[in-house]
């Protein structure tokens, strides 16, 4: 920051010798003050948008899928037109639904881990042995 004024006033043209940490703040007040400036119903708008993200977010889960997988499934949705989520929903439904009715076991390809973790999970799937009995 330099002083780029007579009357002491500081310009923010520079932020190379800023710390990473102060120039997001002085961004996200820069996006403040335009928003602000925003007309009244693209305000509103904005806000409706922001809190209909906040009640999307209490129905979502974080699932941790191997790459190739989740390419798979995104060339799939894209090709149906569909988003990825709710192809990943339908096709569990048919899995988990025998799986509950005992049609399917995962017996086969537990592997048992050295000790049970913090989560109280004491097995894995082996999922190089679950793949291999489907081909």
């Amino acid at each position: 920051m330099k002083n780029t004024d007579q009357q002491g006033i500081s310009g923010f043209d520079n932020l190379s010798d800023v710390d990473p940490a102060v120039e997001s703040l002085l961004d996200q007040g820069q996006c403040h003050n335009i928003e602000t400036h925003l007309l009244r119903n693209l305000r509103s708008h904005q806000n409706k948008e922001r809190e209909r993200t906040k009640k999307c977010l209490v129905n979502r889960i974080k699932v941790y899928l191997l790459v190739d997988l989740y390419k798979r499934l995104e060339i799939l949705a894209k090709k149906e037109g569909v988003p990825v989520s709710q192809l990943v929903t339908f096709l569990l439904y048919g899995p988990l639904h025998q799986f509950e009715t005992h049609m399917i076991s995962l017996w086969a390809t537990r592997c048992p881990h050295a000790a049970e973790n913090s989560r109280g999970i004491s097995f894995s799937i082996d999922m190089g042995r679950r793949f291999s009995e489907n081909v």
